[in-house]
């Protein structure tokens, strides 16, 4: 595979692909970023039952359900 001194085309690509470079791929990062930030608050506050919670809520999951183990966002639940 080609390289472009250390770091090799498809590595190269990839990260180019990753750019935000239209006005709807910024606003996704950006609120991406602000979920981040809220997330860390609540954790910090002991507050990750509520994180947990919502992305049950989310990801259409019913209060009580029984489930494989998923993993959303850094939080693993059954």
């Amino acid at each position: 595979m080609a390289r472009f001194g250390p770091v090799k085309l498809r590595h190269f690509i990839s990260k180019l692909r990753r750019l935000n470079l239209t006005k709807a791929d910024r606003e996704v990062a950006a609120l991406k970023d602000q979920f981040r930030r809220e997330d860390r608050e609540l954790l910090a506050q002991g507050r990750g039952d509520e994180i947990a919670a919502r992305n049950r809520r989310l990801m259409g999951i019913r209060e009580g359900a029984k489930g494989k183990l998923v993993g959303f966002n850094g939080v693993r639940f059954e």
